[in-house]
């Protein structure tokens, strides 16, 4: 699935947009400054795709979009003298569509955020809220492998990176072990907590929620088929009783809990055996999270300085618990027909990570090996992410002085001009170096221009050039 243009007029600060994508690259890097409106397009993308998929919360703004999929060319529309859907040229009824939707829209449409807002995951709430509803009581199997199919838009949370983590220790690639290691100082999979918490369905009082902790208060479907499968291989799995606290006000309000532990990578394997792939398991294992069963699940690793299991998921930093969320979810998403949407997902990596982002998804992913079927769109304001590409692979978002968004590919490539050009020449900045520094040039610029220099400027000029010189 490769996305080929995308217009879009009336949404936020995009009037009149046009970005053409080279649907022959896997990836494309959308650059620009703060409020060029980077976000605005992943989010009005986003909307389009729901729209289409959903038919729930129809977009008001103009849209175009054309892309590729299994060698059919889709256009989705709302422009006036446009159908609402046509493929290679032909247009089609909605009923048509519906009917072989499988066929022409993504598998996965994934999104990405590492700040704060939720401006980005709200566009994917109907999706899930929806999935939610036909899983959190159906013991039909079927029925559920349908509703996770169906499930088209999926966006990454911050415990889908323990789970992806999770699944990659019970079915390791030995290409990926190496890179853990050498990248993060990742060995292993220690040890694993799972603290479950009475669920918005519990029934009764206190002490009866108490007494169904153990069956996790019968939970049905995929969630409870996960959780009890934890329970039968945990180390003296056990119910207790806590306090809720989810903020600051430290409200003090008990509820029924029960804790299953998995102290070594054998039980972590007998667990997984009862799943074909990691693919299978992320997605059990995600369903006790979104049916309101999980309070916490907690991981400890071992590394190559530490192999005492002190070291958990969240002692990580912010940037490896990003880099391992985003890869991990990329890794299972394998063999589908994506589209990646991802907003600024190396704000926290160090300069090395950044250099080398994309030649990780790639690495880490085996995403290579479905290139053709997956696009990634990224966006960013490091030129190190960029560094090693070709301008068809890159966007520069820019607002012109009549307040109109363009989006066009760089004059040159990236690839070849370092990090000094690519601030100047790509990026636009007019100078890397430091504002003083600057202004020390500048002087000594002007001063050389001046053909009769006075005693004084003389002495000046003398003056700055011995500065820079230091």
């Amino acid at each position: 699935m490769r996305l080929d243009r995308v217009y879009i007029d009336g949404f936020k600060n995009l009037k009149e947009v046009t970005v053409d994508f080279d649907e022959s690259h896997l990836t494309t890097v959308i650059i620009g400054q703060n409020g060029s409106g980077k976000s605005n397009l992943i989010e009005a993308i986003t909307s389009v795709f729901r729209w289409v998929d959903l038919r729930r919360n129809e977009p008001r703004f103009q849209y175009q979009i054309d892309y590729r999929i299994d060698g059919a060319k889709v256009c989705l529309s709302n422009l006036p003298d446009r159908a609402a859907i046509s493929v290679n040229g032909q247009d089609l009824k909605r009923t048509e569509f519906e009917r072989r939707k499988s066929e022409w829209f993504p598998d996965l449409v994934f999104g990405y955020y590492s700040g704060g807002s939720r401006r980005l995951e709200a566009l994917f709430d109907s999706h899930q809220r929806r999935y939610y509803d036909a899983i959190k009581r159906n013991d039909d199997e079927d029925a559920c492998a349908q509703a996770l199919t169906e499930r088209r838009l999926f966006y990454c949370r911050p415990i889908h990176g323990v789970l992806a983590l999770l699944a990659f220790f019970a079915f390791p690639a030995e290409k990926v072990s190496k890179e853990l290691k050498a990248k993060l100082g990742i060995t292993g999979f220690h040890s694993m907590l799972a603290h479950f918490r009475e669920p918005w369905y519990a029934k009764g009082g206190q002490n009866k929620k108490a007494e169904e902790a153990g069956d996790f208060w019968g939970a049905a479907g995929p969630a409870g088929r996960t959780a009890r499968g934890l329970r039968d291989v945990a180390f003296h799995p056990m119910a207790l009783a806590g306090n809720s606290i989810v903020d600051y006000r430290d409200k003090q309000q008990s509820e029924a809990q029960y804790a299953t532990f998995l102290p070594d990578l054998e039980c972590l394997k007998r667990f997984a055996a009862t799943f074909k792939d990691d693919r299978e398991m992320f997605f059990a294992m995600e369903a006790m999270d979104i049916s309101d069963l999980i309070r916490e699940v907690y991981m400890w690793v071992t590394r190559t300085n530490d192999c005492s299991g002190d070291v958990g998921f969240a002692d990580l930093s912010d940037g490896e618990r990003q880099l391992l969320m985003a890869l991990g979810l990329i890794r299972v998403s394998r063999g589908k027909r994506a589209l990646f949407l991802l907003d600024e997902p190396d704000t926290h990596l160090n300069p090395h990570w950044q250099h080398s982002y994309l030649s990780l998804i790639e690495e880490w992913t085996d995403i290579a090996a479905d290139a053709k079927n997956c696009h990634i769109i990224l966006t960013s304001h490091n030129p190190l992410t960029i560094s090693a590409l070709t301008r068809d692979e890159v966007r520069v978002m820019s607002t012109e002085d009549d307040g109109r968004v363009m989006v066009v590919p760089p004059y040159a490539d990236p690839k070849g001009m370092g990090f000094t050009s690519t601030l100047t020449e790509i990026f636009g900045l007019p100078t890397s170096l430091d504002v003083k520094t600057q202004r020390l040039v500048d002087d000594r610029n002007t001063l050389a221009r001046i053909e009769q220099k006075t005693d004084e400027q003389e002495k000046e000029l003398i003056k700055i050039n011995d500065k820079l010189a230091r």
